[in-house]
């Protein structure tokens, strides 16, 4: 295999896929004692000037997961500053490691460290092992092994650590593509997203539940008499009433425009009509004109339903207002 070459993932026990990096790891860190020998295996990585025990070999380590060594008195950073070999059989034949502050506290005998690296550059963090008593000096031997199973792990955890930035780049933005800008709740999209998955849980469960549908009076003129930063604070205020009414759990919205809808967990219908009047009220109260609707769902044409009869309630009730 050249240099270049991506070196085979190990199979799990049986052939089977692994679970996970970590179980990945641990099969690593296991054939590894098994072929030199060396009592204690651990993975580090590298944060600024500190190693970090990140995960140990069923073996047991030194130091705990999470343990943060400073890079001045750890045997990796002897090993990439060139003041000791890769691997050690016998640390009294290395004065450097003789004098190191970490043996004051380890008991050590024999102690390898081999560089994890990204992209064969940057280091990641090392691949690491202790024994409390010397071993033979034939060891170094085994250490191209190590170093094929290094650029192995490498490997891993690069692809590891891409996947999990693909994941945050890909909830980040679908979380801001179902949230509207001007007010935080939840946009026309993310709304259907959430009303249909509440409908699978209702129809399996026969809960109860029932919507709102607002929408405030005379939104034009208010952005003709005094344009439209006063329009679009009136929809901020309109938000603002909504969060104060309503349940966390519950789920608001803006569906565009001065349109607004409410999803009310566990509301049947006649709760659903008292949270109408209330929240009518509300935006009486703070001086908002709103025409409010409001349905429950009904398992013939469930949530989509209730939002369809929610929409012409909150026309009806808007045709019975006064004009503002």
């Amino acid at each position: 295999m050249g240099e270049d070459s991506a070196a085979p993932l190990p199979e799990a026990p049986g052939g089977a896929a692994f679970a996970s990096t970590s179980s990945a790891v641990r099969v690593v860190l296991a054939q590894l004692r098994a072929e030199l020998g060396l009592a204690q295996w651990a993975l580090t990585r590298v944060s600024g000037g500190t190693w970090i025990v990140l995960q140990h070999g069923e073996a047991g380590f030194p130091a705990a997961v999470g343990a943060a060594v400073p890079y001045a008195e750890s045997l990796c950073g002897l090993v990439l500053d060139g003041r000791q070999p890769a691997l050690v059989p016998d640390v009294r034949a290395v004065p450097a490691l003789r004098d190191a502050p970490l043996l004051a506290r380890w008991q050590v005998g024999a102690c390898l460290s081999v560089p994890l690296s990204v992209d064969g550059s940057e280091l990641s963090g090392t691949l690491c092992a202790v024994d409390p008593r010397p071993r033979p000096a034939e060891l170094v031997d085994r250490l191209p092994l190590v170093a094929l199973q290094a650029r192995l792990l490498s490997t891993l955890l690069a692809s590891e650590r891409e996947v999990a930035a693909w994941r945050r780049r890909a909830q980040r933005a679908e979380a801001e593509a179902l949230l509207d800008p001007m007010t935080g709740l939840a946009n026309r999209r993310g709304w259907q997203m959430v009303l249909d998955r509440e409908e699978q849980r209702c129809a399996r469960y026969g809960a109860a539940a029932s919507v709102l549908v607002l929408d405030l009076d005379g939104l034009k003129a208010v952005n003709d008499r005094q344009g439209h930063a006063a329009g679009d604070a009136l929809i901020r205020q309109a938000s603002h009433v909504l969060r104060e009414a309503f349940r966390t759990s519950d789920v608001l919205a803006r569906l565009g425009g001065d349109e607004f809808a409410v999803l009310a967990i566990e509301t049947d219908p006649v709760a659903a009509l008292r949270e109408r009047d209330r929240v009518q009220a509300l935006f009486d109260r703070a001086g908002v004109r709103a025409s409010v609707g409001v349905a429950s769902r009904h398992p013939d044409d469930g949530l989509v339903g209730a939002w369809a009869s929610a929409d012409r309630d909150m026309y009806r009730v808007k045709r019975a207002r006064p004009a503002p």
